[in-house]
């Protein structure tokens, strides 16, 4: 009895998976070590965020803008577009300012204005927008950067040291600029001066909290790297469940299989997996960015991560048919909105927007990453006791990350249902929302079959023979009107042509017909691996059209497909033992059950062989064991024994026989011999429709029976003697062709009483030439070439006497195979070099065609090229974007609330505290026409205060009537926080507006904040161009094996072997590949250094050094090919050239560090070592790794500017490097 439990079957899939990578070691230990290089690799993404630590802050006295804190003498001031306003206003600047003692300089436009910088860094520009709008444009080293998103804090290491000269904006000089443009701009506007006001503005810098300073850029390169961590157990999950998918899969499901079975047995192991993974991350992650968090929360949160990514693979596999197409996706997926998520950093994303993007579990995960740095900045940490309260949304997350989870779990099952691929039967789309799919009757085999034909095979008419009375009402197998169709773009091609059949319990039936008859596609309908296009199926009265009646007729029959059906890795026992649990055959039962196969099979002795290791024929009697299990009612079984050898083919004849009392055993078979012995009924099939059906005797009978005569003769026989001799006899006899030295006739029937005869005249003719005679049957197999309309080719053949004659050898020795020599052919027209020079110009031309055609080497290294590139596209995007958004408008809507709303962002309430001694009503009035929501302070010392981004101190100084309401004039004093880091420009503007209102005026000061950047700053390129050198020497030995490696697929093809039995010279082979593979090694390094030099502005030198440049180079290319062919020698059947591209590129990397690391113990000059000649001598991936080192050294001279680049001819490293 079966039980098809999802626990069991989850159960013994998951055993299997466990063997499956326990054996597979290669397989596990690259899977395991490509994800632990991600722990170091995620060590150094964290070594570059320069987190520091800043204690809490006490408040500080800033002065006032009129004190000496920025020198203005002989400081340039620039200024454009040149109108008589903006004269008027900057001459003011210059003459009746903090900015007095400047010199003045008119530009054009912008661009006159950076060519000034250029020239001298010290040099200060302002741009003009309109009237009441400017930038202000510092050199970057006088200015925090504006852009808040990058979350930087403008302060110093040490504040009690003197020269610490935070906040810049008070100390550089924007300050004053700023103040002095502005009240030039109101004495402008309102003839009213307000110098006094302005210059007289204080400065405090508020108690600042202890914090984590990052920018937070620097968290990007952290955060990206996580994303991608568990992609090495996705790319590994692909291959498996790919390979299992394509084939085994929708086996084991015609078998009884659940698909939540087959999805939870690789759930489940990569659960451990990932949890064991998650651990170790967490370790890492701990020990530096997340210091303050819980080891339990955050390996949570990664395991949560881990486990929606395995998930995300389930839903593309079911989705995609390929393991390298369902990876590329995935790593697309992974890596898109890994670096998508990334916008968390820099722009408040709304909440719905955040819920949406977070069904790609990569957004989520790297939502709550950018939380909890957020956490850590300010010492809270993610923990579970702070999950409800500032780690809200982290809680969300991990139920977000459930649900992720679930939905690609639950795609995954949909997916695999309407989807199938090549095996299988697609529901349809919508097929859960029918009722029939949740409740599904399971009625018993007693119901009325549908309404067809009882034997629609009888359309044939007589060539059909009726079925013994004893097997009417057995009827299992109903076939009406069958029909296939496979659709292929405007391809058409009819598999089964309305094939109508019964078969009948009790008997077996064999299927016969030529390849391609559609032997094979009438089995996979009937057992549930296609659909028919049209016609109707019935076992046992369940309808192959009803998705309900499938899972019933499941649980009935046995299936041996055309291809073998074990998981390789497993022995023959743990093979049956899986499958008879999957068939739902109950655990106590199973070992029985597997004996019994065992010893019916008479495979005792391989029963722990593993199936990869079993000859064709071994692998074939366990796919006709695992057919049998649980004692199926149907056996359908497609050609079972092809390949094995006599003995067994007759042990499963006899196995069949025994077991088909109460069954329908249908099977297919190209042996005429096995469907004569074996079958009780055979129907024959051509070009997809039912020819005959019936018994031996009756198909011999119908086609043709007679007896067959065959007369070996002599050279001196008379074909037409002969012939008129069998005549003479039996004149109904008929010549049926002939071949050397023999007569083929053929008999009726009903003239077997004449035989006697015959074969007295025969003995008595010896003198016309005949040697013996031999008289046989019709077997079978001549119904089969009868059917096929074959059975006439040889009556082809010229049969009159001279042709006869004409057509036998006149001698043995003509007809002898061996008669012509390959020495009689001629000898070879080249001989010596000129053959040699031959064979590698052929060789050649073959390995160019080779890569021409090969599009799978092609893709991987124009891959490379494409990893290559990347840095330098994201290099220029991420440049380019910056040169957009540098200019950043100081306004007062980023840090304090407008006015109507309770919150929004990170904005808080504008606090004023009132020193005055009286009202000021008239001030807040001006404040609140800003769009400012102003909050009165309640304590006396708001230079502690922590809730607000900033604060602005009023105080009354002298008699002088400013603002019309009052008859007192203000003085200001300006509190920020460090980490509001525009806070002072933009409270100095909230001052200048509400002068500007009081004083009756309409208009608005607006102001930006612009650092001179330039993106053609010789500096920069020079940094980028040490590092792509560097990249690309540890980048390049990854090409080389995708097209040097030519030796191993020819090895692997058989070709190696059969160029050397034609006489091809071993150096002609390695000559002919290399003239190919070093010009294209040569072309791809010199493109590479090529793109190195183009990004340089500074690429002056003597010609020697470019000389040795080039010659090492090209040096390098050829010893590194040559290194190829060493390692496709010596791995002739080993790794594929993927696998060996990744570890040379491992190699060339850890090699890089490790030369730094012993540099730095044995404390050595890089000009001059022997160990460094050593090295580029015995090391064939080390000579460029020294020029490496060489350019490393030589850039931080560059980057001092203590050398022109490449003025390094005298370097005798370099000079080693090239002889190497």
């Amino acid at each position: 009895q079966r039980n098809l439990s999802v626990f069991q079957q989850t159960k013994i899939l998951l055993w299997k998976n466990v063997l499956l990578k326990w054996r597979m070691k290669m397989q596990s230990f690259q899977e395991w070590i490509l994800s632990l290089l991600f722990l170091p690799l995620l060590f150094i993404a964290c070594s570059f965020m320069l987190l520091v630590h800043y204690p809490e802050m006490p408040h500080s006295h800033l002065g006032h803008l009129d004190d000496p804190a920025f020198n203005t003498t002989n400081v340039t001031v620039t200024f454009t577009p040149v109108t008589a306003t903006t004269r008027h206003i900057m001459s003011k600047v210059a003459s009746s300012s903090l900015m007095t003692g400047i010199r003045l300089e008119e530009l054009a436009d912008e661009k006159a204005m950076e060519k000034a910088w250029m020239a001298d860094h010290e040099t200060i520009g302002v741009v003009f927008k309109d009237n009441f709008s400017y930038h202000l444009r510092f050199p970057t080293t006088h200015v925090v950067i504006p852009n808040e998103v990058f979350g930087y804090i403008d302060g110093c290491y040490e504040f009690s040291l003197m020269h610490c000269e935070s906040p810049r904006y008070w100390y550089k000089g924007f300050l004053s600029l700023q103040s002095s443009i502005d009240a030039a701009i109101i004495e402008m506007v309102t003839n009213h001066s307000v110098w006094e006001e302005m210059k007289s503005i204080g400065g405090v810098r508020m108690k600042s909290q202890s914090v984590v300073f990052a920018v937070s850029l620097e968290y990007s390169y952290f955060m990206v790297v996580i994303v991608m961590c568990f992609f090495p157990f996705m790319y590994f999950l692909s291959m498996n469940v790919t390979r299992e998918k394509k084939k085994l899969k929708v086996l084991m499901k015609t078998m009884g299989l659940q698909d939540i079975a087959f999805w939870l047995s690789w759930s489940l192991l990569y659960s451990l997996y990932v949890l064991v993974f998650s651990c170790l991350l967490t370790a890492v992650v701990l020990h530096e960015p997340f210091y303050t968090s819980s080891f339990s929360a955050v390996s949570l949160l990664l395991f949560l991560y881990g486990l929606a990514c395995i998930h995300l693979v389930f839903m593309l596999c079911s989705l995609l048919r390929t393991s390298k197409l369902v990876s590329s996706v995935g790593f697309l997926i992974i890596f898109i909105f890994g670096v998508l998520s990334l916008a968390v950093l820099i722009e408040d994303v709304p909440e719905p927007l955040k819920w949406f993007l977070g069904l790609i579990c990569p957004f989520a995960f790297n939502t709550a990453i950018a939380e909890i740095f957020h956490l850590e900045k300010y010492g809270i940490g993610f923990s579970f006791s702070t999950l409800m309260e500032e780690g809200y949304f982290l809680f969300s997350t991990y139920i977000l990350l459930v649900f992720d989870s679930v939905l690609y779990m639950l795609l995954a099952l949909y997916f695999d249902k309407i989807l199938p691929g090549k095996y299988g039967i697609p529901d349809p789309p919508l097929f859960c929302l029918k009722a029939s799919y949740w409740m599904r009757s399971r009625r018993g085999s007693g119901r009325d079959a549908p309404t067809a034909p009882a034997h629609p095979e009888e359309l044939l008419g007589d060539d059909v023979e009726p079925v013994p009375p004893e097997f009417l009402g057995k009827e299992a197998i109903r076939l009406h009107n069958i029909k296939k169709v496979y659709k292929k773009k405007d391809k058409k091609t009819e598999a089964l042509r309305g094939l109508s059949l019964t078969i009948y319990e009790g008997q077996i039936t064999a299927l016969l017909g030529h390849s391609g008859a559609g032997k094979t596609t009438l089995l996979n309908v009937l057992s549930g691996l296609s659909f028919p296009s049209e016609g109707s199926a019935t076992i046992h009265s369940y309808s192959l059209s009803e998705s309900g009646d499938r899972e019933e007729i499941r649980g009935t029959i046995g299936i041996c497909p055309q291809f073998n059906t074990q998981f390789e890795v497993l022995t023959v026992k743990e093979n049956l033992k899986t499958f008879a649990e999957i068939k739902g055959i109950k655990s106590r039962d199973v070992e029985r059950e597997v004996q019994n196969i065992l010893e019916l099979l008479d495979i005792n002795n391989i029963q722990d062989t593993q199936a990869e290791k079993l000859s064709g024929g071994q692998k074939r009697k366990l796919s006709i064991g695992i057919a049998m299990l649980g004692n199926p009612q149907v056996l359908l079984l497609d050609e079972p024994t092809a390949g094995l050898d006599p003995l067994s083919r007759h042990q499963v004849w006899s196995l069949l026989r025994e077991q088909r009392a109460g069954r329908v055993i249908l099977f297919s078979t190209q042996f005429m011999d096995e469907a004569d012995i074996l079958a009780d009924r055979k129907a024959f099939i051509s070009h997809g429709r039912l020819k005959c059906v019936g018994s031996s005797l009756f198909l011999k009978k119908k086609w043709g029976i007679c007896y067959h005569l065959r007369i070996h003769v002599s050279e001196s026989c008379d074909l037409e003697n002969v012939t008129s001799l069998v005549k003479g006899y039996i004149p109904n006899a008929t010549f049926s062709g002939h071949s050397q030295y023999e007569l083929r006739y053929k008999l009726p029937l009903e003239n077997v009483n004449k035989f006697p005869d015959l074969f007295s005249g025969l003995d008595g003719c010896s003198e016309q030439g005949i040697i013996n005679y031999g008289v046989s049957m019709t077997t079978l197999e001549d119904v089969f070439l009868r059917l096929e309309g074959e059975a006439a080719a040889d009556q082809d053949e010229p049969v009159p006497g001279e042709a006869w004659a004409g057509a036998a050898p006149r001698s043995p020795e003509e007809a002898r195979p061996g008669s012509l020599l390959l020495s009689d052919t001629g000898k070879a027209a080249v001989q010596g070099l000129a053959l040699w020079r031959q064979q590698v110009c052929a060789m050649a031309r073959v390995h160019f065609l080779k890569l021409k055609s090969s599009v799978k080497n092609l893709r991987s290294i124009l891959l490379l090229y494409v990893v290559f590139l990347l840095p330098l596209v994201l290099q220029l995007c991420v440049i380019a974007g910056w040169q957009s958004v540098s200019a950043w408008q100081l306004s007062p809507a980023r840090y304090f609330l407008p006015l109507g709303r309770k919150s929004y962002m990170e904005t808080t309430a504008l606090l004023l505290y009132n020193r005055t001694g009286a009202g000021i009503d008239d001030f807040i009035h001006v404040l609140q026409s800003q769009d400012l929501t102003v909050e009165m302070a309640k304590e006396e010392n708001i230079t502690e205060e922590l809730n607000h981004n900033g604060a602005i101190e009023v105080s009354r100084q002298g008699v002088l009537i400013l603002f019309p309401c009052s008859s007192q004039s203000y003085r200001f004093t300006v509190l920020c926080h460090l980490e509001a880091i525009n806070c002072f420009p933009v409270l100095v503007n909230v001052i200048s507006n509400a002068l500007l209102r009081t004083l009756n005026s309409s208009g608005h000061i607006q102001i930006w904040s612009h650092p001179f950047f330039s993106l053609f700053s010789p500096q920069y390129w020079d940094y980028f161009m040490a590092f792509y050198m560097i990249y690309m020497l540890l980048l390049f030995p990854g090409f080389p094996p995708h097209f040097a490696m030519g030796y191993t697929q020819d090895c692997k093809a058989g070709a190696r072997a059969q160029l050397r039995i034609s006489g091809l010279f071993p150096s002609a082979y390695w000559c002919g590949q290399a003239l190919v593979d070093i010009p294209l090694c040569w072309i791809l390094l010199f493109s590479m250094f090529g793109l190195n030099f183009a990004m340089t502005n500074n690429t002056s030198g003597r010609a020697s050094t470019f000389f040795l440049l080039v010659m090492g180079t090209l040096g390098y290319g050829m010893s590194l090919v040559l290194l190829i062919y060493l390692i496709s020698f010596n791995s002739r059947k080993g790794w594929s050239c993927n696998l060996w591209s990744f570890i040379l590129i491992l190699v060339s990397t850890w090699l890089g560090n490790a030369l730094q690391g012993l540099q730095a113990i044995m404390d050595y000059s890089i000009h001059h070592n022997a160990s460094i000649y050593t090295l580029s001598l015995l090391v064939p991936v080390y000579p460029l790794m020294d020029l490496y080192c060489v350019f490393f050294f030589l850039f931080l001279q560059i980057f001092m500017r203590e050398v022109e680049p490449f003025d390094v001819a005298s370097n005798s490293n370099v000079l080693v490097a090239v002889f190497a």
